[in-house]
């Protein structure tokens, strides 16, 4: 991709220089997507400096993920009613006030609600940049424009865990919190001098109704994923209310949508088959991916015991594959190549990184981590962009911003459903292992009365009991992270046959 290949005029706002908006558009994005990557490395020192445990500490990206999902429903109707352009001004500031604020936190609660706040800020940040990327380049070049976007943005991915690495390592977590506000500002000035604000829709009214069944319904499934494994699941009065909940809004939000005239989520699109189904393998991504940002980074510290700048240049080769995967298959998108086989790749590449760290052990090395990052990394790039461009192939343009805002909150909801389920995972396996190992743990067990057994892990000694419960926890942990990953490789198999429903990508809408 040169520069060449960038118009310098914007097909629909003619006054627009394109290469300039679209820097800015992108270090924007690079902006919220790096704080998503910085945090994840970061996740072990915030535990110990808060004295939280695993499932507590998730709650930091989950909660983040979580208002995100929410607030990122109603971005459509609030760029139709403030502006885009204000509205997207508007959250880089937000991001940035409450990116300082949770730096500043002193408890686990207080960074909690900073975090819940910072992703309520950066919901419209992503839909509304894809949507002006589309904007300022003509349909037939729009897997072009994804692609250079979205290979500008992996610079976040490829940069975010080695820079928290370092900060964490040198300063202190709260540091990559703080790294947020001069970037952020940096994309505030370029938005405001180099994008062009677009009529607003004031005429819309907001479904409140359908909005407020939505958010319950999302909220509720969230804490019922965080905190099913804790509360007991089904025995939990707790969890049977929220699934109550789940229930009761989904069945109102549907009847609603159906019978209201201004429904939440307009019926064109809806209706739009490729679109809905390319939703699913959004959530999909989401679910089977994202995930991963966020247990890695724990298993690289908690059970390799790698030194947080280690574990962040670790992380750097998935961010790699990613911006590698991006460029290619932007190119692909442009030749006579089925768009589902595209997708089929990601999703191998996805399959083989998740069995690789499957098989993983607790002194494996630094190699197997990149190389399995990197394929993980190369799955996002390639599923994203011919996903993306298939799905609104057929999509009329009037509902670019609200399908982009239901694309991102999709696939957003879904990262969120990913860790809780990967971290409820890990805590009942991590529980299950430590009780099984701890059983085998007696004078008459067989392993255990050998010579060969190391003095350090001397049963007949406090200070072996010690040592020797300290590695059962560690291995009891180990399994819990393998039992992740190979969850992953499960839901990928299992996904990849249904690419066959997935549209070819003709173009069936007529010119406007």
């Amino acid at each position: 991709m040169n520069s060449s290949n960038i118009q310098q005029i914007s097909p629909e706002h003619p006054q627009t220089n394109v290469p300039m908006a679209t820097l800015a558009i992108m270090l924007s994005t690079a902006v919220v997507i790096m704080d998503i990557n910085i945090a994840g490395i970061a996740l072990p020192a915030m535990q110990g400096s808060l004295s939280a445990n695993q499932d507590q500490i998730s709650w930091v990206m989950t909660t983040y993920f979580m208002a995100q999902g929410v607030t990122m429903a109603a971005t459509g109707w609030l760029a139709g009613r403030f502006g885009r352009k204000r509205l997207y001004v508007g959250a880089l500031i937000g991001f940035a006030f409450c990116s300082v604020m949770a730096g500043n936190s002193s408890t686990l609660e207080e960074i909690i609600i900073w975090r819940g706040l910072q992703g309520m800020f950066s919901a419209p940040v992503v839909p509304i940049s894809q949507a002006l990327i589309l904007d300022l380049y003509p349909r037939e070049r729009h897997s072009f424009a994804l692609a250079l976007w979205g290979s500008g943005v992996m610079v976040a991915p490829v940069l975010g865990p080695v820079l928290g690495g370092i900060i964490t390592e040198e300063y202190s977590w709260r540091w990559v919190f703080y790294l947020s506000l001069p970037f952020a500002m940096l994309g505030v000035t370029g938005t405001l001098v180099f994008i062009k604000e677009i009529s607003r829709d004031l005429e819309r009214r907001f479904d409140w109704l359908g909005f407020f069944c939505l958010a319950v319904m999302l909220a509720c499934l969230q804490f019922t994923l965080d905190r099913g494994e804790s509360e007991g699941w089904f025995n939990s009065e707790l969890i049977l209310l929220m699934l109550g909940l789940i229930g009761l809004s989904f069945y109102l939000f549907v009847i609603h949508s159906m019978t209201t005239e201004n429904p939440f989520i307009s019926a064109g699109i809806i209706k739009n088959r490729n679109f809905m189904i390319g939703m699913i393998f959004m959530f999909l991504l989401g679910v089977l991916v994202m995930s991963i940002n966020v247990i890695m980074p724990l298993f690289l510290q908690n059970v390799r015991e790698f030194p947080v700048v280690t574990a962040g240049l670790t992380m750097m080769p998935r961010g790699l594959g990613t911006m590698f995967a991006l460029i290619l298959a932007g190119r692909l998108s442009g030749r006579v190549i089925d768009p589902r086989l595209v997708i089929f790749l990601g999703f191998l590449c996805v399959a083989y990184s998740a069995w690789t760290l499957s098989n993983a052990t607790t002194d494996v090395g630094y190699a197997t981590f990149a190389i399995a990052g990197f394929f993980n990394g190369a799955g996002i790039g390639l599923v994203f962009v011919p996903l993306t461009t298939v799905s609104f192939w057929t999509l009329p343009v009037q509902y670019r911003t609200e399908a982009s805002t239901l694309s991102s909150l999709i696939r957003t909801y879904g990262s969120g459903i990913g860790v809780s389920i990967v971290i409820s995972c890990l805590s009942r396996t991590q529980k299950e292992s430590h009780a099984f190992l701890t059983e085998r743990i007696s004078p008459f067990t067989e392993i255990i009365s050998t010579s060969w057994l190391p003095e350090l892990w001397s049963i007949s000694s406090i200070r072996g009991l010690s040592a020797l419960e300290a590695e059962i926890n560690k291995q009891a942990l180990s399994i819990g992270f393998l039992n992740d990953f190979h969850l992953i490789l499960v839901g990928t198999l299992l996904a990849m046959p249904l690419i066959l429903l997935i549209s070819r990508g003709e173009n069936k809408q007529k010119p406007n």
